[in-house]
């Protein structure tokens, strides 16, 4: 095969073949107009994979030797072309961790301003971080800021590291020593799970509907112009079914990500902002009582990015609740039953955070309660039971938190999911965010 019938037959967006061109190909073989130069080796075996049977592996956790706060490693699991990791210096790198071994057969990259620079990488990989052999020297295109294709030497590994050598514009000049990379996807097979490519909406992926959950979210860009709705189907041409927004709420066809910036507005009744899930009843605000019957709601929950809290001392986002009545019938003022919280350091992407167990069961009946051994990027299979009074959580199958609910009259409960940033009252908008991403819910009343 020429090289220019092969560039006509290959039209790539995105890293996908079109073969809608075939018959170009046919008429220049015919007409003999091809020329004698020969198929860049490389082009072929990215063209043979990508018509194979390779799927996305699935991206146990991520992790980068530096950030440049708030673009931290986690964005580039997000799916988005809005966000990034950036880490300045020749060797700054970022890791991926696929959970166990797989076959690797070509990785996607997608560079931050990629159609304006040409950045210089390379592809290193193993199953151990600190042995890994490096099989790709590469420099990007310049040509587009979405996915590239990028083929590498067959290769059985857990990790795959990019180690960044900076880029230089595509008008010239000298190398700028940052490395920035906004999307990354492995192909091939094996791995510690599949994750899907979907265009399906988060509604979809999660299995909700209007009437069991409603969705607490904003509408325009981070910052002075993000409105915040309480039920997000009444701002003007929103669709339940449909809505996703890349700066809130988002799907990779496998998870549900929750994402909320500090500075921006909350509810009437908190001005922390949140972005999550009101349990519903057949369209209905749902409301039960904690002492009759046995309340269950079970998640499946990556925690990926703290915020900077107000003091700029920390970070914390609760990732559930069981919600109480602002004022029960005796008086007592309740409103947040429990709170599961994660909490560590301002704009933390990885490593060690502690549990934290706030709400009206510990706060006001002895103290929040705080454990440790849990992480970021890590995950976790939550169950949250309100039953007889008491209050019980299990993390992974095991119980790691039971209380009971010291007041007379429980009604008026609910539950809540996604990302509810925590201490942030009063903080100003500075780019700052959470992000937290969930699949495999489920509640049920017994």
């Amino acid at each position: 095969m020429k090289k220019n019938v092969f560039t006509t037959l290959r039209t790539v967006v995105n890293g996908d073949i079109m073969w809608k061109l075939i018959p170009v190909f046919f008429l220049a073989l015919c007409l003999g107009s091809c020329s004698e130069e020969p198929v860049d080796p490389e082009e072929e075996a990215v063209l043979t994979k990508l018509s194979a049977n390779s799927t996305a592996i699935g991206i146990s956790s991520v992790s980068a030797s530096t950030s440049q706060s708030p673009n931290v490693a986690s964005n580039t699991l997000d799916g988005s072309t809005s966000t990034r990791w950036s880490g300045y210096g020749d060797g700054a790198s970022i890791t991926y961790d696929l959970g166990s071994s797989a076959n690797i057969d070509y990785v996607k990259i997608a560079f931050y301003k990629g159609d304006s620079r040409k950045t210089k990488y390379e592809v290193w990989v193993g199953n151990s971080t600190s042995s890994l052999t490096k099989i790709k020297s590469k420099t990007s295109s310049g040509s587009t800021s979405d996915y590239e294709t990028i083929d590498l030497p067959n290769s059985t590994a857990r990790y795959i590291r990019i180690v960044g050598k900076g880029y230089v514009l595509n008008s010239g000049g000298s190398t700028v020593l940052w490395n920035s990379i906004t999307k990354f996807q492995a192909w091939g097979s094996g791995g510690s799970s599949t994750l899907p490519i979907s265009g399906n909406s988060p509604a979809s992926v999660l299995g909700i509907t209007a009437n069991t959950w409603k969705i607490n979210s904003f509408i325009g860009s981070p910052g002075s112009s993000a409105t915040y709705y309480d039920d997000i189907t009444d701002a003007s041409g929103i669709s339940y079914n449909t809505y996703s927004d890349d700066n809130y709420f988002y799907t990779d066809g496998e998870w549900v990500y929750f994402k909320c910036y500090r500075g921006l507005g909350g509810s009437a009744n908190s001005q922390n902002p949140r972005v999550e899930l009101r349990e519903m009843d057949n369209g209905n605000l749902a409301s039960w009582t904690g002492d009759s019957g046995t309340h269950t709601m079970e998640w499946t929950v990556q925690v990926n990015q703290l915020p900077q809290d107000t003091d700029g001392d920390g970070g914390v986002l609760c990732f559930g609740q069981i919600h109480g009545p602002s004022k029960n019938s005796d008086g007592v003022e309740v409103d947040d039953v429990v709170r599961v919280q994660f909490i560590g350091e301002e704009n933390q992407s990885s490593g060690s955070v502690k549990l934290k167990i706030s709400g009206y069961v510990t706060e006001e009946q002895g103290g929040s309660q705080t454990f440790s051994g849990y992480s970021l990027d890590t995950t976790y299979n939550c169950k949250l039971v309100y039953s007889g009074g008491y209050v019980e959580l299990f993390m992974n199958g095991s119980s790691v938190f039971r209380k009971k609910m010291e007041v007379d009259d429980l009604s008026e409960n609910y539950f809540k999911v996604g990302n509810y940033l925590q201490s942030v009252k009063g903080a100003s908008y500075t780019g700052s965010y959470g992000l937290v991403r969930i699949k495999n819910l489920s509640v049920t009343h017994n």
